[in-house]
């Protein structure tokens, strides 16, 4: 066993600190929680730790033209990963040899990352060495827990962990898309309408490869101009000032507003559960999850938080001063830090947040379908009374010559 300083709050929010023998950090915030008292900072007797720092690999043109619009891995495919990888260590294979079977039969950047973690593993690094060179594909989230999985022996159950969090992401992003689908394909109706309906005449006069003809410079412009604007987007939105300004403005409307805030707050609730839990100390967590909530302007305003816990102050009490947090997070973690059931009351808001989300998305989505309709309504009744002034404007001219 090693020995653990640590520093926490007990029941009347008292600062208090210590020393346990524990085999690791884990089991130490373990035997702290035990005492009845909050864990705010764990660290090995002797020794500090701290983040990671990280720097994306790659050269320049990779690193700010490439990855911030595809960075090879997709959530799923992370998500599979991880669920495979906790699922091998659990049989008794040991991260080499999970990595290298994983590597093996893997394809693409991810392949790559996983046979690059094994040479760094080989060569007597780690695997969270090689996860914060690629940071664009594993937040600070997967590498916070990989890292406590590495210094408790509990990789498993951190890669476990991490595959439920990616899953449940997916869920989410599944739900929004859901949503957009109907007000989507109702659009798309509408931009050909618009764009075929004036051309109307050359279809029944000439035939559809003269139509085709005719409306494809109008389409060809639009597509280029999509998807060149989504690419000046993702490449703009990389760098914090834009995504700062653009987060902020999507949290102002009432309804959507309130539906990005809702989502950001479960996912930092979410988040924090899963750091909480596994030992990661709390100043660290909180900061991780700032980063997870998938929101600059609303992680931004949580994080003079994390300075407020390392000077000893209380979650709640921290999290309050933000004004970021939500007064009903705020009154659940209240009760969190009286019972000490901290990760399962962040789960339950967190799963309360993703109902009142998913409600207001399906609502919103109904409603952008009707808009979308009114608006091909509304398209259509203007290129016909376009068409048919111009049609009668003719016959009338044609009779008055």
């Amino acid at each position: 066993m090693s020995s653990f300083n640590y520093r926490a709050k007990d029941r009347q929010g008292r600062t208090i600190t210590g020393t346990v023998e524990a085999d690791s950090t884990s089991h130490a915030a373990g035997m702290i929680r035990e005492m009845g008292h909050l864990p705010m900072d764990i660290a090995p007797a002797g020794g500090a730790s701290g983040p990671v720092r990280t720097r994306e690999a790659g050269s320049v043109l990779v690193r700010y033209f490439i990855y911030p619009l595809w960075t090879g891995v997709n959530i799923k495919a992370l998500a599979l990963f991880y669920r495979q990888l906790a699922t091998m260590l659990g049989s008794g294979m040991s991260i080499s040899e999970a990595l290298r079977s994983l590597g093996s039969r893997t394809r693409g950047r991810l392949g790559t990352i996983i046979r690059e973690a094994l040479d760094t593993i080989q060569q007597g690094g780690t695997f969270s060495q090689t996860l914060g060179r690629h940071p664009r594909v594993f937040g600070r989230l997967q590498l916070s827990l990989v890292r406590v999985g590495e210094s408790s022996g509990l990789m498993e159950e951190m890669a476990s962990r991490i595959a439920a969090y990616l899953e449940h992401e997916m869920s989410i992003r599944r739900m929004i898309a859901k949503a957009l689908v109907y007000p989507i394909v109702v659009m798309a109706f509408a931009f050909a309408v618009w764009v075929g309906l004036p051309q109307i005449n050359v279809l029944t006069d000439h035939g559809g490869w003269q139509f085709v003809l005719a409306v494809w410079p109008t389409v060809w412009f639009w597509l280029v101009g999509g998807i060149a604007l989504i690419v000046i987007l993702k490449l703009v939105f990389q760098f914090e000032t834009p995504r700062l300004i653009w987060d902020a403005v999507k949290v102002q409307p009432p309804v959507i507003g309130e539906t990005a805030r809702k989502i950001a707050m479960s996912r930092f609730c979410r988040a924090l559960a899963v750091l909480y839990s596994a030992g990661v100390t709390l100043s660290e967590a909180v900061s991780a999850s700032a980063d997870a909530c998938a929101n600059l302007f609303i992680g931004r305003g949580i994080k003079p938080a994390v300075a407020a816990i390392q000077s000893g102050q209380g979650l709640t009490e921290s999290l309050a001063k933000t004004r970021a947090v939500s007064p009903m997070v705020l009154d659940m973690l209240t009760t969190g830090e009286r019972t000490g059931s901290m990760d399962a009351v962040l789960l339950k808001v967190a799963d309360y947040m993703d109902e009142e989300a998913d409600a207001t998305i399906h609502k919103l989505g109904i409603a952008l379908f009707v808009l979308a309709i009114l608006v091909v309504a509304a398209i259509v009744l203007v290129v016909a009374v376009r068409f048919y002034s111009g049609y009668f404007s003719n016959i009338m001219g044609a009779g008055g010559g």
